[in-house]
């Protein structure tokens, strides 16, 4: 028969790959049920164990289900899951951090080869400067080249990082092993929310800031007062007096060297190499401030809107113009490194300027006071905007980590009480080399530092990685002397009164299809805004052109962008 023939050439030809298949497939049964049996490798998938006279363990923990990462944790037998040191056996970690103007050599901080010691781990830093931060762990990411930690810079694209499992969560280590940032995320929710992913995991340890007047971000007004005597002024109250103080500074030789054309009359601190204006600063002075940490998003009574394009924002950037095109605020703002921002405020030799603590110019501190937000014609009460108690998202293990488990421990440790001071510069046995303690039980820093010509900040700087901000550890009040002066606490109450009043929401982590759309947004927008936010600063564009811009910003996707922004916060509540 036909169809007995073409079975027989059928089985023939294809016998032979029939059994290898059917044996593949009896192979992979079995193996299938003994991969069952010992778990998997997946992150966040779980392993039984049972067998506690082979895995060391004790009845308790071998009961029930651990989270695969925890089970190699316990398997890594070089790992204490307490007390210090973190290892037995050295471990070399691989660092990336981002280095601003205002600290020193890693290599050399006092504060932080103590901590490698304590921890018995080996640190091998790569430095990177706050200007090419960007440009280089975009590079990082994209070639895969991935260090152990990353520390005091944020990732631009987050979202896609985490999607691409280039970093990884941290909810089941903090679960295990955390004696710092749990209690504090318990203690202060509002900080996880915000650092949350869109599928509810931490994939960073956001620094938390519980010093509320270092909330300010620089948003508090210092006024040389040695200046105001040397020309009989009177401190200002109104945005026209302020101009006509600070025209004074520049015309009456405020300093009184016999030089009438040395004088900064309103400067702007750039540590951060940022290459900005400080808007956000002057806009306070109009009633006028941002929310979920986006400069260009307004929230009010629940509303989210775009700011960037609003009559009231007009108002400060043609206020902003007359500052700078009457040379009363430093023409050099778009231009300055962050280095020399610090070192005109440092001179002394500057009128007005915005910054949260005495820490930039300890050295001639004795010529400034406080100055209140002076009030604008519109009508609105200034304010001095306030950040949300999490520093960010700065601080990340990846992938490439072999041992996420002793990582994470080594940067919990600067969520403890003991940890936050030490990275502050204030241990028992740090005494002599970083600080000082006094009878009645506080601390300070060395003399030394204290008295150092370069300013107690930079001294700090040299010390311990904390200035310029972004280094993931608890600041409070006890660990913060260099941002947290008696200078500082003595002029709290004239700022106190004009504090944001309204919740402060921190950055969204969208799902990844909203961070896309976001991104896609605002790369063009973000800008734009910002190169023409300069240009009508500067004069180098026309005020006659506000109709034009606001345009613009409509075709470049703002009503879109604000009903993303709108969804998230309305899913808060």
């Amino acid at each position: 028969m036909d169809w007995v023939k073409e079975g027989v050439f059928f089985m023939q030809k294809y016998g032979k790959l029939i059994s290898v298949f059917l044996i593949i497939m009896m192979l992979g049964s079995c193996l299938s049920g003994c991969g069952a049996a010992a778990g998997t490798g997946a992150e966040g998938s779980t392993v039984s164990s049972t067998n506690t006279e082979a895995d060391g363990k004790t009845g308790e923990e071998a009961q029930g289900n651990l989270p695969e990462i925890i089970a190699r944790a316990k398997e890594d037998s070089n790992f204490n899951e307490e007390g210090y040191p973190l290892v037995n056996d050295t471990v070399k970690k691989t660092i990336m951090i981002r280095k601003p103007g205002n600290i020193g050599d890693v290599n050399e901080m006092e504060t932080l080869r103590y901590i490698a010691e304590k921890m018995n781990i080996e640190i091998e830093w790569i430095v990177v400067g706050a200007d090419g931060w960007n440009e280089r762990i975009n590079l990082m990411l994209a070639t895969n080249d991935l260090p152990d930690i990353i520390m005091k810079g944020a990732i631009p694209n987050l979202s896609t990082a985490i999607e691409d499992g280039q970093v990884i969560a941290v909810d089941e280590l903090m679960d295990a092993y955390s004696d710092g940032i749990k209690p504090l995320l318990e203690e202060y929710p509002g900080v996880a929310v915000s650092a949350r992913a869109s599928d509810g995991k931490l994939y960073t340890l956001p620094g938390i800031n519980t010093l509320k007047p270092n909330l300010t971000s620089h948003r508090n007004l210092w006024i040389n007062k040695q200046w105001l005597d040397n020309l009989n002024l009177e401190i200002p109250t109104t945005t026209e007096e302020l101009l006509d103080v600070l025209r004074s500074f520049r015309d009456e030789d405020a300093d009184g060297d016999g030089n009438p054309n040395n004088e900064i009359p309103y400067a702007v601190e750039d540590s951060g190499a940022g290459h900005t204006a400080r808007v956000d600063i002057i806009s306070g002075l109009f009633g006028l401030y941002y929310n979920l940490d986006y400069e260009n998003i307004k929230l009010e009574d629940g509303k989210v809107s775009f700011l960037k394009n609003t009559d009231e924002w007009k108002e400060v950037l043609q206020y902003m113009n007359v500052m700078y095109k009457e040379g009363l605020l430093d023409n050099e703002v778009y231009t300055q490194t962050g280095d020399s921002s610090i070192g005109k405020i440092s001179s002394g030799n500057c009128g007005v300027f915005g910054l949260s603590s005495d820490d930039l110019f300890t050295t001639v501190s004795d010529q400034y006071v406080a100055l209140a937000p002076v009030k604008s014609p519109n009508g609105k009460e200034p304010v001095i905007q306030l950040a949300s108690n999490s520093m960010g998202s700065n601080t990340f293990i990846t992938a490439a980590d072999e041992t996420p488990w002793v990582s994470f421990r080594f940067l919990d440790y600067f969520f403890t009480e003991e940890g936050s001071m030490t990275i502050g510069c204030f241990n028992e046995d740090l005494i002599g080399i970083t600080c000082q303690k006094y009878d009645d039980g506080t601390w300070d820093y060395t003399d030394e530092m204290l008295h150092d010509e370069r300013g107690v900040a930079v001294a700090v700087g040299d010390a311990c990685p904390l200035p310029g901000g972004g280094f993931g550890y608890w600041r409070n009040e006890k660990n913060s002397n260099y941002i947290y002066s008696a200078k500082v606490q003595e002029n709290v109450p004239v700022w106190e009164p004009y504090y944001q009043k309204d919740p402060v929401y921190g950055t969204p982590l969208f799902d990844s299809d909203t961070q896309k759309k976001v991104d896609a947004i605002r790369t063009d927008l973000d800008v734009y805004v910002s190169e023409c936010q300069a240009k009508f600063i500067t004069g180098e564009m026309s005020f006659d052109a506000w109709d034009d811009y606001c345009t613009t910003l409509k075709s470049l996707g703002v009503d879109d962008l604000v009903s993303y922004y709108q969804a998230y916060y309305d899913s808060l509540s």
